[in-house]
Parts: structure tokens; C-alpha cells; sequence
């Protein structure tokens, strides 16, 4: 019942999620963000798209053996470089969470990079891991999310259009928001100390979900996350240490 609550709550501010979507200043149009916040410079969209390469990995460093560049975070915390823990080499994208009783509201990890290829790119893929997991608060979940900015076939009235990838945690969208698609990806809390491999096609998922594979875009935001939303006081702490590797963006099939 409180989960469906606040989700039902979520539905109120679906006009603010969008207008907050157009400043740019956050990869969420949140649906508790104010619609006057401006942008930051060092996140706005497209402000760090990289340009397309030879390279089949269509993400730089997608494997994080070469440090955090080119990848970044919306906001503090940034992500840490874990030696320690790697689906393949020596290294990958640690996002620790370990807030308390006392937090609200939302908090969000990030890595994030953005790309602007010519064309949509075919096969996003890659590798989580979930330890350390306590989900003190009904919306806690780990997600990937791909922003296509300014597309010639975008829906009207949109400046972006979005799918969000649930991985684990959460078994209902997590609050409404007109320019975003959810697709759930399991719907059990993440499996501790294990890599689990996803892989998704995004053109045929764009065209499923938004009728048209996208043409002519500004560029594309992918990120990887570990984030609750709504969380109230009397909840409990919210915990996580969610790793991400070998992180892949291009031609089917991805490189084994």
C-alpha cells in the first residue's frame, strides 16, 4: 500500500517532469524537480557526446581499465574506479549508496556518457552486480536509461524521448513521465555477488515503444544507476554497491 501510494502520488506531477526534461539539467525530468531549475553546464545535454570512432564499442572505456574518463557523474557523489571487483580485466564502475533512516526524497548514482553516432546505435549491452543490498525504502531499483535528444521524428512537443531499462529491485514503474518508456528487465531484487548480463536492441525497442527507430538526433545519453524515489521518513537506510562493466554500444553481435 505505500509503495502504490506514493507511485500514485507521481501521477500529479507528470507536467513538471516534462518541462524539467526540456532544461536539460537532469537525465530524470524527476517528478519532484521544480520546472524553474536552470541548467548546469558541466550536465547539459549533449555538452559531452563524444563523436563517432572506427571503434566497433561505441562507448570509449567501456570497460573502465583506462579510469573514469570518458564516462561522468550528473552530481555528486561521482563514481569510483573499483580494482577490486571486475567482470573481465582489472577494473570496473563502482556506484556505492549507504544513506540513512533520516534521507528523503530521491538519490540517484549515475555513470553516464553520452555519444552522437549517425545513427542509432543497434545493441546496448553489458554486465551488473549487486552487493551489499538493503532496500530500506519500497523504490529502490538499478536501471540503465538511453535519452535521444532533438530527433527529427521525436514526438511532438517532446526536446527528448526515452526507455527506461528496469534491471532489478522494483516490480512497478516507478512514477509516470510522458517522454519515457519503461521496460522491465526482471522484477526481483538484484541476485547478490553475481554479474548478470544484459543486452538490449534499441532500434527495434524504439520503433516497439515510439513507432519509429530515431533519425537525425542531437545525440544519445545513456545512463547506469542505482537510485531510489520517494522515499519518506520512517523508512528504513537504503543501501547498495552496484558495479558496472564491459559496457557495450554498437552492431549486433557485442563482442563476447
Amino acid at each position: 500500500m505505500k509503495r502504490d501510494m506514493r507511485l500514485i502520488a507521481g501521477l500529479t506531477v507528470v507536467g513538471l517532469a516534462v518541462l524539467f526534461a526540456a532544461c536539460g539539467s537532469d537525465e530524470e525530468a524527476q517528478p519532484n524537480a521544480s520546472p524553474t531549475a536552470q541548467p548546469s553546464p558541466a550536465v547539459e545535454l549533449c555538452g559531452r557526446a563524444q563523436p563517432p570512432t572506427a571503434e566497433a564499442n561505441l562507448f570509449p572505456n567501456g570497460g573502465f581499465e583506462e579510469g573514469h574518463d570518458p564516462w561522468f557523474a550528473l552530481k555528486p557523489p561521482d563514481f569510483a574506479v573499483s580494482d577490486s571487483v571486475a567482470h573481465s580485466g582489472k577494473a570496473s564502475a563502482l556506484l556505492r549508496m549507504r544513506d540513512p533512516v533520516e534521507a528523503t526524497g530521491v538519490s540517484i548514482r549515475y555513470l553516464v556518457q553520452e555519444v552522437a553516432p549517425k545513427e542509432m546505435p543497434e545493441v546496448v549491452s553489458g554486465y551488473y552486480r549487486s552487493d551489499n543490498w538493503l532496500s530500506g525504502t519500497p523504490i529502490q531499483y538499478l536501471q540503465f536509461v538511453a535519452i535521444v535528444v532533438g530527433a527529427a521524428n521525436r514526438p511532438p512537443s517532446f526536446p527528448n524521448h526515452q526507455i527506461r531499462y528496469l534491471l532489478a529491485g522494483i516490480d512497478q514503474e516507478p512514477f509516470q513521465i510522458d517522454n519515457a518508456k519503461f521496460v522491465f528487465l526482471s522484477k526481483d531484487d538484484p541476485e547478490q555477488g553475481k554479474w548478470i548480463h544484459f543486452q538490449r536492441d534499441l532500434r527495434k525497442d524504439f520503433k516497439d515503444l515510439w513507432g519509429d527507430v530515431p533519425k537525425d538526433f542531437t545525440c544519445i545519453r545513456f545512463l547506469f544507476e542505482v537510485r531510489y524515489d520517494s522515499k519518506v521518513s520512517g523508512d528504513g537506510p537504503a543501501q547498495a554497491d552496484a558495479y558496472y562493466d564491459d559496457l557495450y554500444l554498437g552492431p549486433a553481435p557485442p563482442p563476447e
